[in-house]
C-alpha cells in the first residue's frame, strides 16, 4: 500500500503549525516503539520544535545505548511532567500503538489533551475516532519501518541522518526478530539498503543488541527452557511461565525476558508458543505464532489483547496457576 501524499501534506502542515509536540510510546515499549519515536524527535528538534518523548514504563536496558534516549520522560519515575508533556502539547503522536489504552498509565493525560493527534502505526484495528490524522498500515514489517517512508517521501527527507537511521534500523530489525519474519515485502530490504547508505553499521548494532545478554538473563533462559517449558506435540503448542518470585532473584530488570516466547517456536513442529510472566497483580502474556495460526485474534478474543497475525501480546488479571490452565485448556481445542 503505498503512503497518501494528501496525508504526508496534512502532516507537514500539523508539524508546522505547533510548537510543543510529545511522542508517545507504548507500555513495555519494544525498540519500534523507541526508534520511531526518538528518530521523528530527532527530526522535530532539528526543525526547532519543543520535543517531548514519554513512555509509560522503563525501556529495556539493551536500548540504553540509543541516541537520545536520556530525554525520555518515563511515567513510573516522572508521572507529573509526563502528564503535563501531553496535556499540554499542541500536536500528540501515538508511535507504534493503536489505541490510548495501549499506554497504560498515560491513557488519561491522553484522553485529557486537546492536542491534534496523529496515528503512526501498524497494527491491526485502529481507534480511528481518537485520531485527527492516521498512518495505519498493518503490513507492515514495523512502525520505523513505515515511518521512513513517510520521512522519505516528505519534506523531512532533508534531516535524515546516521542518528536517525540507527534507531529506525533497531526498530526494523528487532520486529522482524533479524529479518526472520514479517518481512516478506522488498520494500523493506530496500529501505535497510537506504539506511546503510546512511551510515547505519549494521554488524556493530545487531551485536549490540542480540549479542549483549547480561549473565542474569541468560539464567532465566536456562531456567525458561530446562525448567518451566511445556510442550504439547500433538497440539503443536508449547508456553513458558514465570512467576515473580522466580524472576526476582535475578533482578526482574526491564527485557529480561524479551524474545524467550521465540524459543518455543524454534521447536520442530510446534506452531504456537507462549510467554507467560507475572508482574505485580495481573500476568503478561506474549504470544507468537507460524502459518495460518491468528495470535492477534486468540489474544483479543482470550486475555484482553492484541497486535499481529504471528505476533501479539495479552493479559490476564488470574493467578499464574489459573492463567497457566486456561491456556491449556484453550490448547487442548486447537487444530493447527
Amino acid at each position: 500500500m503505498n503512503l497518501d501524499k494528501k496525508n504526508i501534506q496534512k502532516l507537514e502542515a500539523l508539524i508546522a503549525d505547533a510548537n510543543k509536540i510529545t511522542l508517545c510510546t507504548h507500555q513495555s515499549p519494544d525498540a519500534d516503539t523507541i526508534g520511531s519515536a526518538l528518530a521523528l524527535s530527532n527530526v522535530l528538534l532539528q526543525m526547532g520544535k519543543q520535543v517531548k518523548v514519554v513512555c509509560p514504563n522503563t525501556p529495556p536496558d539493551f536500548l540504553d545505548w540509543m541516541v537520545g534516549i536520556d530525554s525520555i520522560l518515563v511515567h513510573d519515575k516522572e508521572g507529573k511532567e509526563v502528564y503535563n508533556a501531553v496535556v499540554e502539547a499542541d500536536l500528540l503522536f501515538a508511535m507504534d500503538f493503536n489505541a490510548p489504552h495501549r499506554t497504560a498509565n498515560v491513557e488519561k493525560a491522553m484522553l485529557d489533551s486537546s492536542a491534534k493527534k496523529v496515528l503512526i502505526d501498524h497494527h491491526l484495528f485502529p481507534e480511528e475516532n481518537y485520531f485527527d490524522l492516521m498512518f495505519s498500515f498493518p503490513k507492515k514489517s514495523s512502525t520505523c519501518e513505515l515511518l521512513f517512508e513517510i520521512l522519505d517521501n516528505s519534506n523531512f527527507k532533508k534531516y535524515l541522518n546516521v542518528d536517525i537511521a540507527t534507531n529506525i534500523f533497531v526498530g526494523i530489525m528487532t520486529d522482524t526478530g533479524s529479518f526472520a519474519y514479517s518481512c516478506n515485502e522488498p520494500s523493506t530490504f530496500e529501505i535497510v539498503a537506504k539506511l546503510i547508505r546512511l551510515g547505519v553499521n549494521v554488524k556493530e548494532t545487531h551485536d549490540i543488541i542480540f549479542n549483549n545478554n547480561t549473565i542474569e538473563r541468560l539464567r532465566v533462559l536456562g531456567l525458561g527452557i530446562n525448567d518451566k517449558l511445556k510442550v504439547f506435540p500433538d497440539k503443536k503448542a508449547a508456553y513458558i511461565s514465570f512467576s515473580k518470585e522466580e524472576l526476582s532473584q535475578f533482578g526482574d530488570s526491564e527485557g529480561l525476558t524479551e524474545g524467550i516466547v521465540n524459543y518455543g517456536l524454534s521447536i520442530k513442529g510446534i506452531c504456537f508458543a507462549a510467554l507467560l510472566t507475572e508482574k505485580g497483580d495481573k500476568i503478561k502474556i506474549s504470544f507468537r505464532s507460524k502459518k495460518e495460526f491468528n495470535v492477534n485474534a486468540f489474544a483479543r478474543e482470550n486475555f484482553e489483547g492484541g497486535g499481529h497475525f504471528n505476533a501479539a501480546g495479552g493479559k490476564s488479571f488470574l493467578s499464574l496457576k489459573d492463567t497457566e490452565k486456561k491456556l491449556e485448556n484453550l490448547i487442548s481445542n486447537f487444530k493447527i
